[in-house]
């Protein structure tokens, strides 16, 4: 492990010659746009490439018109549930390249803290409730809690409500599940780069070969050097491989390949100091980093291999089976800046740590049987999973001190508030005390069933029941808990037209004790001794939506919506009492496009989060820590001529508390961000785009850290990106 960033490496280079030579290593297979002239079927939109998103319209890139998740079989715009989707033609005009970047944008999410009790990483929350550990990837859960890229994704699904009946344990407010680049049809070659005045340095290469009948590949690179805009010291480099092959011996069958790769090196950032007593975080320059180079670190891996079969007995019969193994990796030592002192303008910068391995075994398989009884039509989806978890987190002593050599006893150093000093020496002697291994392990059996009743009716009933248990070892007292556990999703779908929908929808959720593998921590949901014999925690909502497509190719959605959540476990003095929240909204979004030129993508949620039943009577009638009542976004792109487009995002969040479970006095504002971008097509095959994050260099924090000492996360400032995109 190494404090400092590490030199500048050839893997730009690399890439950059990988693009060459995967443009060339396959000279016998011409390119699509030299098969010759399309057929009378094929469309082309300028700013998408054929196939290229097979989920979504090909007039409309915004919008997405069905899922990839084979549990949802109808398209969106008949789903019984509130849908969004993220399509990568919006991920590139966004200019995001992580997770926590993409999410900032996006409304009824809002952006959570890595902490003592969890870990530092994507921490989202889904309509006002913890969705850390609801993240899929193509259907299956991706445990473990760090920083993902976007470079081989093709599109983001986000489940809004409980969503157990699809996904399993947790997804309390929803579920997002990332689906990944696959092979297509037809030949194809991209390179990104990208230059940023944050000094960013990314390049991104996707390659797609048929290389016969039956075979094809694609492959991702990715490598990315790049600061913090608007933040001293703070760096995130890192870089990536995908590769996916696609086998199909038969016309029935389909054998399938991935492996995804990333690794990141990055200086880990906790904001700023809070001042309690003026209730707000300290006004200092925002580019203070109250870190120590020589100490802080931060380093995280991925490894995921997926194995897929999808076999088709006939043209109502169909099999999809997945294996899938995977690893990650999560380590590092970041400074609190907790303790401030305003009188002497002091900090102390409080290293919180973490150095955890998680590995994930999951076989899912699931039968989609297409037919009719009595003139009724059912698609039914029956399958099941088995799936195996564990998390090492190995927890270390350290001896540190600001003078070399480093002798006796531990103690942080403590900074200037106005002009820390993150270079002084540090001397830092680790040695591993406990390792601490917490596994899951689930079995689960489930069937969906979308029910069409009549031209104007159908419904979707779906039931899943779970064998879950969670033990540890490495950990006194040992902890061990089981639950088995049934969840349902019921819908009603009225549609007054081809092109609208009406539905009424109930769905459940459950978080049994010690789902959250990477914490021991109540308050996180972590595997405390006292909650392991309790029930697991019980989710219900209700949902009244309606669907619309207008102008052809642009879907409005709107839903209301009530989520209660019973049994929640709270610390009550060394004792366990329970709580009951509730959380009231509504939620409108809108995608694809008004016009041929011009399209968006955005929406407006407002939520009403209330502790309605505790142990604590203080407690009720409070709101909940850490998110945002309102929030607002709104991406618009107008194809100004053939060549040329330009476009801008704004959003707004309204101000977060801090808090614990519940939210208390201190709080971060609320804001407004804005962005823009454009790009110029030189050639059919070059273009050059730009993005301007943060144009205004608006200070605004993504969250406030709950302790009673707290810091709050400063989000990015203003930075600029210049793309080249070259097609081959």
């Amino acid at each position: 492990m190494t404090s400092a960033r590490q030199p500048r490496s050839l893997r730009n280079e690399i890439i950059v010659g990988a693009a060459i030579a995967l443009g060339v290593a396959f000279p016998a297979v011409a390119r699509a746009d030299d098969a010759g002239p399309p057929s009378s079927d094929t469309v082309v939109v300028t700013g998408q490439r054929p196939g290229e998103n097979p989920f979504t319209d090909p007039e409309a890139p915004y919008r997405a018109m069905r899922s990839a998740n084979g549990l949802l079989t109808e398209d969106l715009l008949d789903t019984p549930k509130a849908v969004t989707v993220i399509p990568d033609a919006l991920i590139d005009d966004l200019g995001a390249s992580t997770f926590r970047d993409l999410f900032r944008a996006q409304p009824g999410v809002t952006l959570g803290t890595g902490e003592g009790g969890n870990a530092f990483g994507d921490r989202i929350f889904i309509r006002g409730f913890d969705a850390r550990n609801d993240v899929y990837i193509d259907g299956v859960r991706d445990p473990g809690v760090g920083s993902r890229e976007v470079f081989a994704v093709q599109q983001i699904e986000v489940l809004k409500g409980p969503s157990s009946a699809f996904g399993g344990r947790g997804s309390t407010g929803g579920a997002v599940s990332l689906i990944s680049k696959q092979p297509g049809a037809t030949n194809s070659g991209d390179i990104d780069i990208t230059l940023g005045d944050d000094e960013t340095r990314r390049v991104a290469l996707d390659v797609n070969r048929v290389l016969s009948d039956d075979l094809a590949v694609r492959v991702n690179l990715m490598t990315h050097e790049g600061n913090t805009a608007g933040r001293d010291h703070v760096f995130n480099d890192r870089w990536g491989a995908a590769l996916a092959v696609a086998y199909t011996p038969i016309e029935p069958l389909r054998i399938g390949f991935d492996y995804y790769h990333l690794a990141t090196d990055y200086m880990p950032d906790w904001g700023l100091p809070y001042d309690v007593a003026n209730n707000r975080p300290f006004n200092v320059d925002r580019n203070n980093f109250y870190g120590v180079l020589a100490r802080d670190f931060g380093e995280t891996f991925s490894d995921i291999y997926t194995g897929t079969v999808d076999y088709a007995f006939s043209d109502a019969i169909s099999l999809h089976t997945v294996l899938r193994y995977g690893q990650s990796k999560n380590a590092y030592t970041a400074s609190a800046p907790e303790r401030p002192d305003a009188t002497l303008r002091t900090v102390s910068a409080n290293a919180k740590r973490r150095d955890a391995i998680t590995e994930s075994l999951t076989q899912q398989s699931h039968l989609t049987m297409r037919f009719s009884t009595g003139g009724v039509g059912h698609t039914l989806v029956a399958g099941y999973e088995l799936a195996r978890e564990e998390t090492l987190n190995r927890q270390r002593a350290f001896t540190e001190c600001a003078v070399l050599p480093c002798t006796g006893s531990a103690a942080n150093p403590t900074l200037n508030l106005d002009n820390p000093d993150s270079t002084i020496p540090f001397g830092r002697a680790t040695a591993v005390t406990a390792r601490p291994v917490i596994t899951v392990e689930t079995a689960a059996i489930y069937l969906i069933d979308t029910i069409k009743l009549s031209p104007h009716w159908q419904a979707l009933a779906g039931v899943r029941y779970d064998d879950y248990a969670a033990d540890t070892t490495g950990i006194t007292p040992a902890r061990a808990s089981e639950s088995q556990y049934v969840n349902w999703h019921g819908g009603l779908v009225y549609k007054p037209g081809e092109n609208s929908t009406l539905y009424l929808s109930y769905s459940s959720a459950s978080n049994p004790p010690c789902e959250q593998l990477d914490a021991f921590a109540i308050d996180y949901g972590g595997c405390d001794q006292r909650i392991v014999a309790l029930d697991p925690v019980s989710n219900r909502s209700v949902e009244l939506g309606a669907k619309i497509n207008l102008f052809g190719h642009f879907d409005v959605t709107a839903a209301l919506f009530q989520l209660d959540r019973t049994g929640v476990p709270i610390t009550v003095g060394t004792a366990i009492g329970l709580q009951d929240q509730r959380v009231k909204g509504i939620e409108f979004t809108g995608a694809g496009n008004i016009t041929p030129s011009w399209s968006v993508f955005g929406g407006l949620t407002l939520i009403d989060p209330e502790i309605t039943e505790s142990a604590v009577a203080s407690q009720i009638g409070g709101a909940f820590p850490n998110v945002s009542d309102t929030s607002f976004a709104l991406t618009s792109r107008h194809q100004i001529t053939d060549r040329l487009h330009l476009g801008a995002t704004a959003n707004y969040n309204s101000e977060k508390h801090g808090g614990t479970v519940i939210a208390g006095n201190t709080q971060v504002p609320g804001y407004w961000r804005y962005d823009l971008f454009g790009g110029f097509d030189l050639t059919d095959r070059i273009e050059v785009s730009f993005n301007v994050l943060n144009l205004t260099d608006e200070v605004y924090f993504d969250a406030l850290y709950r302790s009673a000492t707290p810091f709050s996360y400063i989000a990015p400032g203003r930075s600029a990106l210049v793309t080249i995109d070259i097609d081959f």
